[in-house]
């Protein structure tokens, strides 16, 4: 049904929503496809012409398929719909056909394959999507684009570029694999570590040894060949970074590794120094630190090693001081910019340009305000902002409203405490009371039980299922709100719902401002029903703590009136039917209901 829909609403065919609706209508309980045709025998003639010029180019295409190869058949749908011309159109238009031609190659390289048809071909794809497949995006980028690329020494091989960048030469060989417990290698064998079990002691072999030094050598070999690669893909300048903390220091030891091993006359690196390198760049700057002073011969020409190479040391905190440059603006004397424009003016002149300047430089947006608001808020934070609106109402102050304004609607991440709060508990309680079945009897075994069988769909935690109140649930079962659903008509929990509201309504900057800017608001209603006597009732259950004193129930209702009255404004909008009794059921008040007047 979806992928038909799709086709449906989309260039191809062209139907709008209200067509879909009237499809989906004709009958409820079939495909998609079957409503289609059932629709094209009663519908008018806009709808019904739409639809049998999709069902023409259906029956065409089926019969298409069964002489065509199916690239031809394919790109034979391309140009039937113009569906290839219209993705062209669209944003990223050349992306979207390049991805329609490579739909194309896949089903000529398909049908070379044992495999052919259009069924096998869908089969193939819905087996590549449920495998987490892909057949990849296509790519724009030619091989001679001028871009950077980014990549690995490995996919350079073979490819040439005017401009290279070898980067973190300073990263030390991997030879972990030297530290394993056995080593093996394919033309020595293995060798083990020795444990002595008595003195408690593991060294290594004498095999181990020997197969960790033609291992690190092999290594070594293989970086070798590696770092050539790197060094032969510019076609006309080589960049080499890499990172030392103490630069003097290294070259000092350098160069007594140098003297250690090197003669004087030989411009080739010995092969003990070659072993002791660590890194790249431990190579190079050894080569480079061995041939400062002498001449080399490339190409027949007999050079310095500093007409080949330069070598730019790069201080981390001369750099930081750099980056921390700002480039110092001279402020524009704005009087004397003014005084220069009305020179020869007269002063007709002057007034209508100084009353021009005076309105563009202090203009100001009429709608800032609607530039801050959220576009969409829950049930929740509207409560909250009744608080803020009680706080803020006695003052107009511009200043005041922008401070609260700027720390408004930050993300806030839930923290995990070991203790459950309040609020969290009450969720719990809601949940155990959406999964009562009202038409039955309960005991507090029933109610364990319910308890026990989210626990064991690891729907809650053990934690939460040890601060649920039972004898709270309990009492639900035994309240006159319970024994009323028990004879309702109808009940529905949880339901959740969208509404727009005017933001002046709401928020208190919107409200001085006088926005006509709506929010979407978005809440769930608890409990709705329709009793013996058809009245809609609605319910919000709460779990706050009620004191013993006069007025606090009246308090309570006054804290989520305006929550309440949403729930009522979104009810009776989406129903079309005017809610009869609206009330807080208070948990810890014996479920006792306060009714909203």
């Amino acid at each position: 049904d979806i992928p038909l829909v799709v086709v449906l609403r989309s260039p191809i065919c062209n139907l709008t929503d209200n067509d879909l609706i009237t499809i989906r209508l004709t009958d409820k309980n079939c495909s998609f496809y079957e409503a289609l045709i059932k629709t094209r025998l009663i519908s008018e003639d806009k709808l019904k012409n739409k639809i049998e010029d999709f069902i023409q180019k259906i029956e065409k295409w089926k019969s298409q398929s069964k002489y065509m190869s199916l690239d031809e058949f394919i790109w034979q749908i391309y140009l039937d719909t113009g569906y290839y011309q219209y993705v062209g159109l669209l944003p990223n238009g050349a992306l979207r056909q390049a991805n329609l031609k490579i739909l194309f190659e896949k089903a000529k390289q398909y049908e070379k394959t044992s495999f052919k048809g259009l069924f096998n071909f869908i089969q193939f794809i819905d087996r590549l999507k449920k495998q987490n497949g892909d057949l990849g995006s296509a790519k724009l980028i030619g091989e001679n684009e001028d871009v950077i690329r980014i990549m690995s020494i490995h996919k350079s091989k073979g490819l040439e570029f005017p401009v290279v960048f070898l980067c973190n030469t300073q990263k030390s060989f991997n030879l972990q694999d030297l530290n394993n417990t056995v080593l093996l290698h394919q033309d020595i064998g293995f060798g083990p570590d020795i444990v002595d079990i008595t003195k408690k002691i593991k060294y290594s072999s004498l095999p181990k040894e020997a197969i960790k030094l033609k291992m690190k050598q092999e290594i070594l070999s293989e970086e070798e060949r590696i770092l050539y690669v790197a060094l032969t893909r510019a076609k006309e300048k080589l960049y080499i970074t890499g990172r030392i903390k103490d630069f003097t220091k290294y070259i000092k030891e350098k160069n007594k590794i140098i003297e250690m091993y090197n003669s004087k006359n030989n411009t080739k690196l010995d092969y003990k120094i070659v072993k002791k390198a660590k890194s790249y760049l431990d190579w190079m700057i050894y080569v480079y630190l061995l041939n400062q002073n002498k001449q080399i011969t490339l190409k027949g020409k007999k050079l310095k090693i500093n007409n080949i190479v330069s070598l730019n040391i790069n201080n981390k905190k001369e750099l930081l001081k750099t980056m921390q440059k700002e480039e110092k603006v001279e402020p524009i004397d704005i009087k004397e910019q003014i005084n220069k424009l009305l020179k020869y003016k007269t002063e007709e002149e002057k007034k209508k340009i100084q009353n021009s300047l005076e309105e563009l430089l202090e203009w100001k947006y009429s709608y800032l305000v609607d530039t801050k608001l959220p576009t969409k808020t829950s049930v929740t934070k509207i409560k909250e902002e009744k608080i803020r609106l009680e706080e803020l109402t006695k003052t107009t102050d511009n200043e005041i409203i922008e401070d609260n304004l700027k720390d408004k609607y930050k993300p806030k991440f839930m923290k995990e405490n070991e203790n459950l709060s309040n609020v969290q508990k009450g969720t719990l309680v809601h949940l155990c009371i959406q999964r009562l079945d009202e038409k039955r009897e309960y005991s507090l075994n029933d109610i364990k039980n319910i308890i026990n069988n989210l626990l064991e769909k690891e729907i809650i935690t053990q934690n939460e299922a040890e601060a649920i109140n039972i004898n709270l649930i309990y009492q639900y079962t035994k309240s006159k709100l319970f024994k009323d659903l028990q004879q309702a008509k109808e009940i529905h929990k949880e339901q959740q719902f969208y509404i727009n509201i005017p933001a002046k309504d709401i928020i208190i900057e919107a409200k001085l401002a006088k926005s006509n800017k709506n929010i979407l608001v978005q809440g769930i209603i608890d409990l709705y029903y329709i009793d013996k006597n058809d009245k809609l009732i609605l319910i919000d259950f709460k779990t706050d703590y009620v004191p013993n004193k006069a007025n606090a129930k009246e308090k309570i209702l006054e804290k989520y009136k305006t929550q309440l009255e949403i729930y009522k404004i979104a009810l009776e909008q989406a129903l079309g039917k005017k809610v009869d009794k609206a009330a807080l059921c208070l948990a810890n008040c014996n479920y006792e209901q306060i009714e909203l007047k």
